[in-house]
């Protein structure tokens, strides 16, 4: 090998080294990675931005603006009261919960997905009393599974489909990759509906959470002058307005009394557990300033820290005003809360300053608290994103071509202020798939890609296509739940180039192997970040889930083969 093609590949090990450690944001270590390839001389000046500029790139940030306006319509809530309304029980519950996860994952990435049907799921279980652990884990593993089916999935689906514009002159249909993923969606949905329920039978509903309501916020809120609160007892309160008293401060102790007698003065400081319905009905918020609920991830540095102690957020005029939490026991003032992993945060300011804490933070956004007057009309941000995927699927316009028409409509119609969307963006995604893409380009031009194939299909028994089919998938279901899939897709795009010109064989089936491969991510709770949200806001054990994805990832591999064999060989 070159002094080049071991550069590269030592580079791209370390890297990956640093993705699995989880101690770095994945952002700064695929920033750190281009600059070292490119003071190594292994990605040219003139190519070092050219991810920036890819089709893949700008797809992405379409999808997330488009996913940033579907959001702030509030549909889903209605899903949700639907879900319970007509579910006969857990399974069912579960099958429509991760069916509707599998679809909208179909049309935007997955973290988007995650972030749109966290709520519903959160909202299900307690209405129906089940402990959100039955569900998220196989609501993280249905949002996997539906990226799968479309070019819009998942990021690492663009990059796939970019090698086969440079290699072939043509990308793969809309919906092509869906002959491998619906199968694997219908095996894996029937598989945890199965198997969930009774894994996961340790982890029972609490019998003190609030039913009949979305997710519950404990919150702080004083009896001002001219309140409804005031005269009012604490039995009255819980009674009349649906919410659980938690206690009462005044002049700075807690009251003591029968929950009768307990009576609300002026200035009185009421520590409350509600939905946000109710909450609103007592204290409906006033000003020019946003709500937005959020998920503590892992690498959040909130996590261990106390409300009253947050000065980082103080400091840009965010308020966390409620805090739903797995942990039932409620001592002290709200102040002295402590945020735990998985916890859900409702925050309070200015959208610019929210958007700052909640990247600074490491903090996942689920659906906007904006008021009514602002949330776009739910049916036609829908339509018009209906068209945008209907024109591509069809091969109409490319798809950065028919999403940038969506974002344009929308923006016409004031669906989508573009101005605030684009501060909205996950930039960590977007950076990331634009580092990846020079970095994988240096794999196929220092010749690594053809080292790389010829050692892989060297040491297969046989060149027969199912067999090197099979040495791909695995070598991406491998590298995947250690290492994000934008990566894997990146590195081993034009490994599969070389691996098909090595064995003689098309690289179509190859590059499906890549990306079906590269979303299997059902072994860790590192590999994917919707996996380790999950993990933290239902209590998982690390060996939670090879137990449920390990029997699934065995069968996705086999159904996979079983497709790519009947449709792309």
């Amino acid at each position: 090998m070159t002094i080049d093609q071991v550069a590269i590949i030592v580079l791209l090990v370390a890297m990956f080294i640093a993705y699995a450690l989880d101690r770095f944001r994945i952002e700064l270590v695929a920033l750190v990675g281009l600059a070292a390839a490119f003071a190594l001389g292994l990605v040219p000046a003139i190519a070092l931005f050219d991810g920036f500029s890819s089709p893949a790139v700008v797809t992405v940030v379409e999808i997330l603006l488009i996913v940033s306006v579907l959001a702030r319509t509030r549909a889903v809530e209605s899903f949700a009261r639907l879900i319970v309304e007509r579910a006969g029980g857990e399974r069912t519950a579960l099958a429509v919960l991760c069916a509707a996860a599998a679809f909208v994952s179909v049309f935007m990435n997955n973290i988007g997905a995650l972030a749109l049907i966290f709520p519903v799921a959160l909202s299900v279980c307690t209405r129906l009393g089940i402990a959100p652990a039955r569900m998220l884990m196989p609501l993280s593993f249905a949002t996997l599974m539906g990226g799968m089916c479309s070019l819009t999935g998942t990021p690492a689906n663009l990059i796939v489909n970019d090698w086969k514009v440079a290699q072939t002159g043509g990308g793969f249909d809309y919906f092509a990759l869906g002959s491998v993923g619906v199968p694997i969606v219908v095996l894996g949905i029937g598989w945890m509906v199965l198997v969930a329920p009774r894994l996961f039978r340790r982890f029972e509903p609490d019998a003190t959470a609030p039913l009949g309501a979305p997710a519950a916020f404990v919150t702080e809120l004083r009896a001002a002058a001219g309140s409804g609160l005031i005269g009012l007892s604490a039995a009255a309160i819980e009674r009349d307005h649906a919410v659980t008293l938690h206690g009462i401060v005044r002049d700075g102790r807690h009251v003591f009394a029968r929950r009768d007698a307990m009576v609300v003065a002026p200035q009185d400081v009421l520590l409350i557990e509600a939905g946000i319905d109710a909450l609103d009905a007592i204290d409906r918020p006033t000003g020019p300033g946003e709500r937005i609920e959020v998920v503590v991830t892992p690498d959040s540095y909130l996590v261990g820290s106390r409300i009253g102690a947050l000065d980082t957020l103080a400091e840009r005029g965010v308020r966390v005003i409620g805090i739903a939490s797995r942990r039932r026991r409620i001592e002290g003032g709200f102040g002295d809360l402590q945020i735990g992993l998985g916890d859900v945060l409702l925050l309070a300011g200015d959208r610019e300053a929210l958007r700052e804490a909640i990247v600074e933070a490491g903090l996942l956004a689920l659906m906007p608290q904006a008021p009514a007057a602002a949330r776009p009309d739910a049916f036609l941000s829908v339509a018009v994103f209906a068209i945008g995927v209907v024109a591509t699927a069809l091969g109409l316009v490319p798809p950065e071509i028919a999403f940038g028409g969506v974002v344009l409509a929308m923006a016409l119609t004031g669906s989508l202020r573009l101005r605030s969307g684009l501060q909205d963006i996950n930039w960590t995604i977007v950076i990331l798939l634009a580092c990846m893409i020079p970095l994988g380009m240096a794999v196929e031009q220092t010749g690594a890609a053809r080292v790389i194939a010829d050692a892989i299909v060297g040491h297969l028994p046989t060149t027969e296509p199912i067999v090197v089919v099979a040495a791909t998938l695995g070598l991406a279901a491998l590298l995947t739940p250690f290492v994000d899939n934008v990566s894997v897709a990146a590195v081993l795009s034009p490994v599969a180039a070389g691996v098909a010109t090595r064995s003689g064989m098309p690289i179509e089936p190859l590059l499906v192997a890549v990306a079906i491969g590269a979303s299997l991510d059902f072994l860790t709770p590192f590999g994917h970040h919707n996996n380790a949200v999950v993990m933290g806001a239902a209590g998982y054990r690390f060996r939670d889930f090879p137990r449920l994805g390990l029997p699934l990832l065995a069968g996705s591999l086999i159904v996979a083969l079983l497709a790519i064999r009947l449709f792309w060989i």
